[in-house]
């Protein structure tokens, strides 16, 4: 795989994030994700996945705004992606979340944008206590994942998320319910490894209906959510405004709004 790890030890999976700098989601990501996480729910020999990533600077730093800029205005011949553009990551997300065995997720350093996205459809959450989380896709030009924040933090707190593109700390996340456990920066993938390996204790059997129950109580809420904002990004991405926010990110200006 270009962009992910694979390793597999006495019934555990542990898939990393392997786009340095800070693993960046691009299509190529989106697709392996998909792929990957489909294969490790038809492995018997596999009790629990933990998913965590390579470098120092973050886990997820969110969606490729190169590759996502390059793309605008561009046509495809895939025709669920020119009707509906956020399929592909959608897909990918649900594949973690409906993993049929539990994902653990293993988060050091910063998780925003589409890395808190793949925090909310994680299992289980362990994080370093210098991990940080975020949704800051309003300070690009898009927009996306409240609906992962309303069943993490609470209604307050995911209105001020999505609002202020500001980033919680590991602890605040903890104190709000949103994880686990809180443990020495460049533990969690550790940890994580230790809780998957109790897992592989449980009947195999077990252990997947009691995933699947759960996520039947839970019905697919958040990921209808989810598609709901999808169209308004789409609507965002329309306007000149959106194109702006993204152009001075990377420039590291300050954006010029002009209502187009």
């Amino acid at each position: 795989m270009e962009t992910l790890e694979l390793e597999k030890k006495d019934g555990v999976a542990v898939v990393r994030l392997a786009r340095p700098p800070v693993n960046a989601v691009n299509n190529a990501m989106m697709r392996e994700i998909r792929s990957c996480f489909s294969e490790l729910s038809q492995d018997r020999d596999v009790a629990a996945v933990v998913l965590a990533a390579r470098g120092d600077r973050a886990f997820c730093g969110g969606i490729d705004l190169k590759e996502l800029s390059s793309q605008q205005g561009s046509t495809t011949s895939d025709v669920r992606a020119l009707l509906d553009p956020g399929w592909e990551w959608r897909q990918a997300q649900y594949s973690i979340r409906e993993c049929l065995v539990p994902v653990i997720g293993a988060i050091e350093h910063a998780a925003i944008g589409a890395g808190f996205g793949l925090v909310g459809v994680c299992d289980l959450v362990i994080a370093g206590e210098n991990a940080t989380f975020g949704l800051t896709e309003i300070n690009v030009g898009v927009l996306g994942g409240a609906s992962k924040a309303l069943r993490l933090v609470g209604p307050s707190k995911a209105r001020r998320m999505l609002f202020m593109g500001e980033l919680l700390p590991a602890g605040e996340m903890y104190r709000l319910g949103s994880i686990e456990e809180v443990v020495p920066a460049g533990q969690a993938e550790h940890r994580a490894l230790e809780i998957a390996a109790e897992m592989t204790k449980k009947s195999p059997i077990a252990l997947r209906l009691a995933k699947e129950s759960i996520l039947r109580i839970e019905a697919d809420e958040m990921m209808q959510q989810y598609r709901t904002e999808n169209d308004y990004t789409n609507r965002l991405r329309t306007f000149h405004d959106s194109d702006e926010a993204m152009l001075a990110f990377v420039e590291k200006r300050s954006p010029t709004w002009t209502w187009t």
